[in-house]
């Protein structure tokens, strides 16, 4: 079982893209630290994996993409996200982090009317659920083995047992910036305190 079978992703990847297309993805993506040979997206993984969520893993492979394979991918991505937030147990980091990327790849084609929209729609998105990753991102969750070794010696990590720094909100800011563009000052000025508030680490001066 490779990672395309591990997300359900097989029958989409094979069928969406173009054999030329899936080569190039597949090449091109090669995780930091992974040895050159068979390419990762056709490695196999164990039943256990998890390091990378399904949403941010077409978010990788839509920016690693050429052409028209990455609009195909985004909008797979855009599918991910949703079905993700459909469900019950929902992992926010994975779908943050994917919307982030919608929200970029949007915003990027804003001339268009439609992708201005979506870029809008995205922040929103994205903001909607930031206060569910504040917590996550301040203390973010111990590996199971790293636990286990700080058991027993009585180490600590200051990544894992030390309060951390929030990253950039990409919701909160382009919305921002979106929204002074338009003329809404006061909108923009609303957003910015309610990002800064929650401790989101942006300039917004």
């Amino acid at each position: 079982m490779d990672i395309l079978d591990y997300y359900d992703l097989k029958e989409w990847w094979n069928t969406a893209l173009m054999p030329a297309q899936r080569a190039q993805i597949a090449r091109d993506y090669q995780p930091m630290g992974y040895p050159s040979g068979t390419p990762f997206l056709y490695s196999p993984i164990g039943k256990s994996y998890g390091e990378t969520g399904k949403c941010c893993l077409l978010d990788v492979l839509a920016c690693v993409a050429k052409d028209a394979a990455k609009d195909i991918i985004w909008n797979k991505t855009e599918q991910a996200v949703k079905e993700a937030l459909s469900q019950t147990k929902r992992n926010y980091i994975d779908i943050h982090l994917a919307l982030a990327g919608l929200i970029k790849y949007h915003y990027r084609l804003r001339n268009d009317q439609a992708h201005y929209e979506k870029a809008k729609e995205f922040c929103l998105l994205q903001i909607s659920i930031s206060s569910k990753l504040v917590k996550k991102f301040r203390y973010p969750e111990k590996p199971k083995e790293l636990k286990r070794l700080h058991k027993l010696t009585g180490m600590t990590h200051p990544y894992y047992d030390e309060p951390q720094i929030l990253p950039s909100h990409t919701g909160y800011k382009q919305l921002a910036i979106i929204l002074e563009k338009e003329g809404d000052l006061k909108g923009a000025l609303e957003l910015a305190k309610n990002a800064l508030q929650q401790g989101w680490t942006d300039d917004y001066e």
